[in-house]
């Protein structure tokens, strides 16, 4: 997995090294400009997300590289080898963008606002933990996820990728969305579950759900847990038995 890891970020460090470079520069660009503060993080926004899109664009495109390309006959990994390998080199991106933002947005953050940083810092250590741990598994379903489409979509069509993939992506998900609303009665556009945020009196707070919510937002954790263990078994025998190496 190490191995296959390097050679992923070796194939893509000119590119990996080309939108870090932009985004260095577009931050020192914005900070001596003489633009208000207010566009000054709407633009800082705007950059961040775009190289967040390229690395993502950037992700899927290397495991779809790696589960049909001949090569993988020749390396002696297991098949889980490429999921792996994939997610840590989003993991190594994402730590790689959050590094580049942290210092700007603490700074304009910090020059617009004093005040919601100090409300965030007051917000007790489990809130941060939660936020944490939701983060990170929000992460890993959703590669999973695209990684089951790609898979599913390389497994059925050799041509018009593109187009089979976007209806496997629109068909997967909206059964998904729908078997847990049916279920747990969630709403599968909210973030976090067992933390939500709210601004009363100027001051940001947390509040907590009552029984019978958390434990639809339990219920549909596990089934997150369950539907992972999910992708990775489609993915496994997409790969082994209908994917052909090329």
């Amino acid at each position: 997995m190490i191995k296959l890891l390097k050679y992923d970020l070796r194939r893509n460090a000119s590119l990996l090294l080309v939108v870090v470079a932009a985004l260095i520069v577009g931050e020192l660009a914005l900070m001596w400009s003489p633009l208000v503060l207010q566009i000054k993080l709407g633009l800082l926004i705007c950059i961040h997300f775009a190289a967040a899109v390229i690395f993502t664009i950037n992700n899927l495109m290397v495991f779809d590289y790696n589960i049909k390309s001949v090569s993988r006959r020749l390396l002696p990994v297991s098949t889980y080898a490429y999921v792996w390998a994939s997610m840590l080199y989003a993991i190594l991106n994402t730590l790689a963008l959050m590094a580049i933002a942290a210092g700007p947005a603490l700074y304009y953050i910090s020059s617009y606002d004093t005040k919601f940083l100090g409300d965030a810092f007051d917000l007790p250590a489990y809130v941060w933990a939660e936020l944490a741990l939701e983060a990170v598994f929000a992460g890993i379903y959703g590669f999973l996820f695209m990684y089951a489409v790609i898979a599913l979509t390389r497994s059925i069509v050799k041509k018009g990728v593109l187009w089979v993939g976007l209806l496997v992506f629109l068909v997967l998900s909206t059964v998904v969305d729908w078997v847990e609303g049916l279920l747990f009665h969630r709403d599968s556009s909210q973030v976090f579950s067992f933390i939500t945020f709210k601004v009363d009196n100027g001051v940001l707070a947390h509040e907590t759900f009552n029984s019978r919510a958390s434990w639809n937002a339990l219920g549909s954790l596990v089934f997150g847990i369950l539907l992972c263990f999910v992708f990775l078994y489609v993915i496994k025998w997409c790969v082994e038995k209908r994917i052909e190496a090329k």
